[in-house]
């Protein structure tokens, strides 16, 4: 090979090289923001929010993009604890008189003053994270990819590099065209790949229902029977009643009440009646703290365990993929230097 394809070679392997550092240093930044963001919408899913009422309290003006004169306005809410809230409201207000008009007026504020925490409103909007996670492991993957096409040129690179000085092969060297089992260890690193990726995910979901158990703080709420239902066994009717409850962000919840009643004048006498309740954000409604089934907190070791596993079988698989080629190379080589016909 002359100097200007080693040469050519050289600036390829460094494209490559700054390509993959750039986007592993683009999947970390991505993958740290998305992993931060999580771990804020956890904070706001188990945030025990309170709706207050909030003022509007001043506008200001602003110049956008387009040179044109927007007003916002902000509210404000002192909580009883000495906490106090502030923020914008409407952001892009297109007459000052209009947003002169907003002064004074009352709004729907949802805190928890415990965790300092404030929303205009209690939905979640996961689109970003999901986008970012999906881009950071893309992003990922490509410099997994890079880094190994970078090995491989690498080796080609330097065993040119020697053979241009003059540097031969030994006899000992490959004689035999090396075994191929590029396809065996293609199919135990995607194996791998998935099993880490599950050991992973594995962990977080188990974390994740114990810190929801943990952190549940469900309060006393009221719900209402609404309906009935009429079964049989051993011949003989019995009647199933059943409640409803509508949680203040208009989720609403069912469920069975009892269901060992044998008279169809008291089921029917039990439609409209009360019944007490307990409600917690993300466990929804239970009728007892008995029903609460409880959670233990994780032992991630085996996870750890298979994980190191795998890590090590990639690894493994992945030397072995990139000796091949290195080797299956140099056995080419050798056979062209000798004037042998490659099969």
């Amino acid at each position: 090979m002359g100097e200007k394809k080693i040469d050519a070679r050289r600036n390829k392997i460094t494209i490559f090289f700054c390509s993959a550092c750039f986007l592993l240093f683009v999947a970390i930044l991505i993958l740290v923001m998305v992993s931060g963001a999580i771990r804020d919408i956890e904070i706001f899913e188990n945030a025990n929010f309170v709706e207050v009422e909030a003022t509007i309290v001043e506008y200001k003006e602003y110049i956008v993009d387009t040179g044109y004169p927007v007003w916002s306005t902000f509210y404000e809410y002192k909580s009883p604890n000495g906490g106090i809230y502030t923020g914008c409201w409407d952001g892009r207000i297109r007459t000052e008189e209009e947003a002169k008009a907003q002064i004074g007026m009352k709004v729907p504020l949802y805190i928890d003053d415990e965790l300092n925490l404030q929303t205009k409103s209690l939905k979640v909007d996961k689109t970003g994270v999901i986008v970012g996670g999906v881009f950071g492991s893309i992003c990922l993957l490509g410099s997994i990819g890079f880094f190994t096409y970078l090995a491989i040129q690498l080796a080609h690179w330097l065993k040119e590099q020697a053979r241009m000085k003059g540097v031969n092969y030994k006899e000992d060297n490959v004689i035999s065209r090396p075994k191929n089992f590029v396809f065996f260890h293609q199919i135990i690193m995607l194996f791998t790949i998935f099993a880490i990726v599950g050991c992973i995910g594995s962990s977080i979901s188990k974390e994740n229902t114990y810190q929801k158990y943990i952190n549940a703080e469900f309060v006393e709420v009221v719900g209402v029977i609404y309906e009935y239902k009429e079964f049989e066994k051993d011949d003989a009717p019995y009647y199933v009643i059943y409640y409803k409850y509508v949680s203040a962000d208009g989720e609403e919840y069912a469920g069975m009440w009892q269901n060992d009643i044998y008279s169809k004048d008291d089921a029917e006498a039990a439609i409209g009646s009360e019944v007490p309740l307990l409600y917690d954000k993300e466990y929804g409604v239970i009728k007892s703290m008995s029903d609460l089934e409880p959670v233990q907190k994780p032992d991630h070791t085996l996870n750890i365990i298979l994980a190191v596993v795998f890590v090590v079988l990639f690894v493994n698989s992945l030397v072995r993929f990139i000796r091949f080629i290195i080797r299956n190379e140099r056995y080419e080589a050798r056979q062209k230097m000798q004037g042998k016909t490659i099969e």
